[in-house]
């Protein structure tokens, strides 16, 4: 009993194998760049990956907003020295991998935690993109991830284009944290 059971599921991972296959040949994934087809499983084709340009550690601490000289690491941009940030920081990466050399030295009070859609994109994405790069993120390092400490109350405008003041107020009252975090959460750090 147990030996067909393995083997229904050693057939069931064939059948999806064969399915992703048949997808990527129907509908091929593409470099979100320039739009040509990659290899399975390669988000950006060669030519765009090699002109892509990885910020440095030259920013804001706050918003990540790039220097022209280095300021220092606890450097803060005009901006956010008249507006502070609520959080500790923040980073924009396109693969959790490129996320490791932003971590901190001392993880042991850093936790993971996506910034949630509102469920109107999550329903027409079916995935939330900052939580697919936590999890990673959290099984490469063995730190904590956990996706429901911040809550969506409303669908937010989108953000391209928008000036500080106007993310601002779109997001103003967007996020709440979940009540059962509550008291729980002091002293720690979120990434």
């Amino acid at each position: 009993m147990q030996t067909q059971s393995l083997s229904d599921k050693s057939d069931m991972a064939k059948g999806g194998h064969i399915f992703y296959m048949m997808l990527n040949w129907v509908l091929p994934e593409r470099c979100p760049c320039c739009g040509t087809i990659t290899a399975a499983g390669r988000s950006f084709c060669l030519s765009c990956w090699q002109k892509l340009e990885f910020l440095g550690p030259r920013w804001c601490r706050g918003c990540a907003v790039p220097f022209d000289f280095d300021r220092g690491a606890d450097a803060y941009c005009a901006s956010c020295i008249a507006h502070p940030p609520r959080h500790d920081g923040i980073r924009a990466v396109v693969i959790a991998q490129q996320l490791l050399r932003h971590l901190p030295d001392d993880t042991g009070q850093v936790i993971i935690t996506p910034v949630p859609l509102h469920w109107t994109r999550i329903w027409l994405r079916s995935f939330n993109q900052s939580a697919l790069i936590g999890k990673h993120l959290a099984a490469s390092t063995g730190i904590a991830f956990v996706p429901d400490i911040l809550l969506r109350h409303k669908r937010t405008p989108s953000m391209r284009g928008l000036d500080h003041k106007r993310r601002r107020q779109a997001v103003g009252s967007a996020f709440a944290l979940h009540p059962k975090y509550k008291g729980k959460l002091k002293g720690r750090k979120s990434s």
